[in-house]
């Protein structure tokens, strides 16, 4: 059984992250690509309202926690903080194809930096602390990273499918 496959998408707020990548996520659904996503905040999110039956649960002590209707279910659970961005994919993504996370800049593995000049913030791809993979910008970078435009959602699909090996299934 291969692992899961796993890409990062990183850059600076307002750069075109999660626009970018819920079209990439359309056009691997229509490839029959299993593909499941993870989305990084620095916020604390509050994923059930205080007196709700499940933050009723959470607070009472459950460390796992599912609501589940009729058509959708989310898993509220506790994170063990010295888990991996790889582990976390390995452990809950088990059975997907393809596991696209936005941010996590700072943890091992496959990434591709979305970058938009015009916003005046610095770009992560020239730092090789970051690892930067490719470029995804409306402006050529002045080096020989892998780069794509904004409307160049196919072929970074076609990209990322090469680069994890999913195209040879």
């Amino acid at each position: 059984m291969m692992s899961v496959q796993h890409v990062s998408f990183v850059g600076r707020s307002d750069s075109g992250k999660t626009t970018l990548i819920t079209r990439l996520i359309s056009i691997f659904r229509l490839r029959n690509i299993k593909v499941g996503s993870i989305k990084h905040t620095h916020h604390q999110a509050e994923f059930d309202k205080p007196g709700k039956d499940s933050w009723r649960h959470r607070e009472a002590g459950s460390q796992q926690v599912l609501l589940l209707s009729q058509n959708q279910l989310a898993l509220y659970a506790e994170r063990i903080p010295e888990q991996s961005l790889a582990d976390i994919v390995q452990e809950w993504f088990s059975d997907f194809d393809l596991v696209i996370s936005e941010g996590f800049k700072n943890e091992p593995g496959l990434k591709i930096e979305v970058y938009r000049p015009s916003t005046g913030k610095t770009s992560l791809y020239t730092d090789p602390a970051f690892s930067i993979d490719a470029l995804v910008s409306d402006q050529a970078p002045k080096s020989d990273i892998p780069f794509f435009g904004f409307e160049d959602a196919e072929s970074i699909c076609d990209w990322i499918l090469e680069r994890t090996g999913l195209n040879l299934r």
